[in-house]
């Protein structure tokens, strides 16, 4: 059975705290936390339900967490709660409808012991309903009334995670246009039904806002500017308003659907991507800063004060059209809605007689009737456009025939508005839907047109049943028949049960989220009169041997967990994590790392499990992701060389080293880092009597060895081994040498392993990079972080809207991809010299049909190909005379 709530989820604070930048913990009031999802029912373990979006948590609350001293207050307007919707849309373009009530609920007293939260501290907290039904009202109703039961004094007969279950696993949906269902939550009854669907898609929304904030002119302006596909971003202070103005104006160019990026409400730290240069539609709160945005382009709607504002000129209507469009909305809302259209014509504010024309408040007649009026204009400027449908390959309809007898009919020129439109994705997705015969069938334009040419009204294209649709009771039988007549009430919104292994997790989390701040809290503030610089130091030195001992313990226990045991979801990784994680001055970093050489030096044979390895992997790089931060060259260098010892066996019992699998941290490419460890090098080995050259030689056949051992790009490692070389004049001789060794292990390593995955920020799949210059995505983050999970659903989003261009890039990717791998990226079985050599050719290339002088061909990097070229077909690559040469 098919229902109408898919999920019922509560986001808020979670046992993880991290801000929205990524510090972990807490750092007081007035800092923006990520939300997590808390609860959800039915649970994560329900096989026949697939999981709630990655990225619900992030859009529901999308200003992010924040800590308060106090709850509600009736005195107070900003603690009430919140209520309104949103509206997410998966890759193929399907919508998520959701409910959201946001308030202030109390912070929990584990997570507020565990981060030493103030007592009696109140956090954001978000309760939702998720549909696949756009059906507002009832997923509002229903909502509501479930927060009103739980911190209704009365109470209810049964607990309310009870009430929660039976509502969403026995509500299903209505079939459209036949059913009605019936159903109740504790003593209030709802219902719940869908339209036919010969008739206007389902909205179950108002039109009334729309209307409400924009005057007809502007309001025009924004549909012209939906319809051309423009960037449009919506502003306004109330989330609930930019949800319902951008399903409104979805619903009015129907029959024609918004065929690109759809986000109404957008999470505050996703801001860059509204300079993304493909159209969307997005909502942004009014507070969100953009003036650091280039916004070129971009439409942009203020619903507070009815203001519409581009830096590229949107076409006008035809004057015809233009005058039929607005003259039918002004009948519509005239005396309804306060006259803005009034004012600015000089009429002044709305008078007496007109208050009382408009007894008859905004009803859903209205929403009809402003739909037809739109759904008429499109009629009028299309008048013929079935005579002019082409179901050829090369194009499916004839847009030049179709203007010269548009301007044969009209006396005038091509009307610029026409034309865009007529290229638009959302008319030739709609050409291919009239191909389809269901589609076709329930073309409401052709009918209206038909409807139109016959002089009859053109409200008889709605079929009008006279049969009423059939009512389905859904009765909860347990209901009110407890036996002992308790009722349940609440002090704050309760949270299910657990299972014994989502307990455990979380217990897991908050004692290394305890242990992290002990141990952070003995640092003593270096500016306290009463304690001399050397009893500092000996406090110091304490802390660092403590927390050394205690990451030598959970380094050992972690390596002796049985083969059953999750590193992963272990306390040992999640302290250890913790420690390196939250300790400013990198103690805790540094002191993993000497765990590690230690331990190899007590003689350790350094062989790791599937599972250690992926463990032991990912906190090594969260230690030289913090050492970067800090520029802790030491330690950076010290978790170089101990991940060149540990190691993991392959399926064909070959050692897979941890160092290849940190090739994604950016320290790497920097060329200070390996001068660095090259003069560390020197010193260490100054004292012995080898000849200069052969010295420097040496020590730079250690660079290339771990630069080979990373899978640094080949002409990237060069350079760096080059560029130090150079500087200590070892003569062309060695350097023909270092040549030769370098070549030799890269060919070595790329026969078996291939080459390494191109970074994130230079190749992402199809998607569109964020906009932000040096946006880079923080590997040593959780991969379940909220933050990184909305932006990469943005990022899918633009991806749909862009696979076109995918195409353009095609051979970027496949050349400058190993050519050697399967679409799974396992490395071929192939002959590995053969394989080897062809891979180690990736820089140079022989153009065809190319007869002069041998050129370098290189790949550059996506913005730099969209950049340059745009979309066009071979885009991505530039001759040059050398491989240094900068893109032009």
């Amino acid at each position: 059975m098919a229902r109408i709530f898919e999920y019922f989820v509560v986001c808020g604070i979670g046992p993880e705290i991290r801000t929205l930048d990524g510090q972990k913990g807490y750092h007081g009031t007035g800092v923006m936390y990520l939300p997590s999802l808390l609860d959800q029912y039915p649970p994560p373990n329900h096989s026949l339900c697939p999981p709630p979006p990655p990225q619900l948590s992030t859009c529901v609350l999308p200003a992010g967490v924040e800590f308060y001293s106090s709850g509600f207050d009736s005195n107070n307007p900003s603690t009430n709660p919140r209520s309104y919707p949103i509206v997410l849309t998966e890759g193929d373009g399907s919508k998520i409808y959701v409910s959201c009530i946001a308030f202030r609920d109390p912070v929990c007293e584990d997570i507020a012991e565990a981060y030493h939260i103030p007592p009696n501290s109140f956090a954001d907290k978000c309760i939702c309903l998720v549909s696949r039904l756009p059906s507002f009202r009832v997923l509002k109703n229903a909502l509501e009334e479930i927060f009103s039961l739980c911190f209704s004094t009365s109470g209810s007969s049964k607990p309310l995670w009870d009430v929660i279950a039976y509502m969403v696993s026995n509500v299903p949906l209505p079939t459209p246009g036949k059913d009605r269902v019936l159903f109740a939550i504790e003593n209030c009854l709802l219902s719940v039904e869908a339209p036919p669907k010969d008739g206007l898609p389902h909205a179950d929304i108002s039109f009334q806002p729309l209307v409400q904030c924009l005057d007809v002119d502007n309001l025009i302006k924004l549909f012209i500017a939906v319809l051309l596909e423009r960037r449009i971003l919506l502003r306004s202070n109330k989330y609930s308003l930019l949800t319902l103005v951008s399903e409104a104006i979805c619903h009015l160019i129907y029959p024609f659907r918004w065929q690109h990026v759809y986000i109404p409400l957008l999470f505050f730290s996703g801001v860059d991507y509204i300079d993304a240069p493909t159209p969307y539609m997005m909502g942004l709160h009014s507070g969100v800063d953009t003036s650091n945005l280039a916004m070129d382009g971009v439409v942009v709607v203020d619903l507070e004060f009815n203001q519409i504002s581009t830096s590229e000129e949107i076409p006008p209507i035809p004057e015809a059209e233009l005058s039929s469009l607005r003259g039918e909305i002004l009948n519509l809302l005239y005396p309804n809605v306060v006259g803005i259209d009034e004012m600015k014509a000089g009429l002044g504010g709305p008078s007496e007689q007109n208050c009382k024309l408009g007894n008859k408040p905004w009803g859903e007649n209205h929403d009809l009737q402003l739909r037809l009026i739109f759904l008429k204009f499109f009629a009028s400027i299309l008048g013929g456009y079935r005579n002019f449908i082409e179901n050829t390959a090369a194009s499916p309809f004839n847009t030049q025939a179709f203007l010269k007898k548009r301007s044969r009919s009209t006396n005038q020129p091509p009307e610029p508005m026409i034309s865009q439109f007529l290229d638009s994705h959302g008319f030739l997705d709609f050409l291919e839907r009239c191909m389809v015969s269901e589609e076709n069938n329930n073309n409401l334009l052709d009918k209206l047109q038909d409807a139109i040419g016959r002089g009859q009204n053109p409200f008889s294209i709605f079929s009008s049943s006279l049969v009423e649709p059939e009512i389905i009771t859904i009765s909860d039988t347990d209901m009110g028949i407890s036996g002992s007549g308790a009722k349940y009430t609440y002090d704050r919104f309760p949270s299910n049960i657990r299972t014994e292994e989502q307990e455990e997790k979380r217990k897991q989390i908050l004692a290394a989220a305890t242990g992290a701040f002990e141990y952070s809290g003995k640092q003593v503030p270096s500016n306290s009169p009463s304690i001399s610089s050397i009893e500092r130091a000996a406090e110091r030195e304490r802390m660092v041997l403590d927390i050394k001992v205690k990451l030598q313990g959970l380094w050992l226990r972690l390596l002796k967990l049985g083969a059953t045991d999750d590193p992963l979801s272990s306390f040992e990784y999640g302290t250890i994590l913790a420690l390196i994680e939250s300790d400013a001055e990198g103690i805790g970093g540094s002191g993993f790392v000497e765990c590690i050489r230690e331990h190899i030096h007590s003689g350790w044979h350094c062989q790791l499990t599937e599972e250690q390895f992926i463990a032991v992997k990912e906190l090594l790089k969260t230690a030289i992701g913090r050492a970067t931060s800090r520029n802790d060259i030491l330690t950076i260098r010290d978790a170089l060389e101990v991940s060149a010892e540990m190691y993991k066996k392959d399926a064909n019992n070959v050692s897979d080293y941890v160092q290849r699998h940190l090739i994604s941290l950016s320290i790497w490419e920097e060329l200070r880092f390996w001068e660095g460890y090259f003069d560390f090098l020197m010193e260490r080995f100054s004292n012995k009597s080898a000849n200069y050259a052969t010295l420097v030689t040496a020590q730079l056949i250690v660079l290339a060895s771990h630069m080979a051992g990373l899978g640094l790009n080949d002409v990237d490692a060069w350079y760096m081994i080059e560029t130090v070389a150079e500087k200590n004049n070892i003569g062309y001789k060695q350097l023909i040498k270092l040549r030769g060794f370098l070549s030799h292990i890269q060919q070595l390593r790329i026969g078996y392993w291939g080459i390494s995955a191109v970074k994130p920020q230079s190749m992402l799949s199809h998607g569109l990079s964020s906009p932000r210059p040096k946006d880079v995505t923080n590997e040593n983050e959780q991969p379940a972080e909220a933050s990184g999970v909305g932006r990469s659903w943005v990022q899918s989003m633009f991806s749909r809207d862009t696979a076109s261009r995918a195409n353009s890039f095609s051979r970027v990717r496949k050349w400058g991809s190993d050519g050697g791998a399967s679409e799974n990226g396992t490395p071929r079985k192939q002959d590995l010299s053969a394989a080897g050599q062809k891979k180690m050719q990736t820089n140079i290339r022989v153009l065809r049909g190319h007869t002069g002088a041998v050129t370098a061909l290189h790949c550059v990097t996506r913005r730099e190909v969209w950049d340059l070229v745009g979309d066009r077909e071979g885009a991505g690559f530039f001759i040059s005379g050398s491989t240094d040469c900068s893109v032009r």
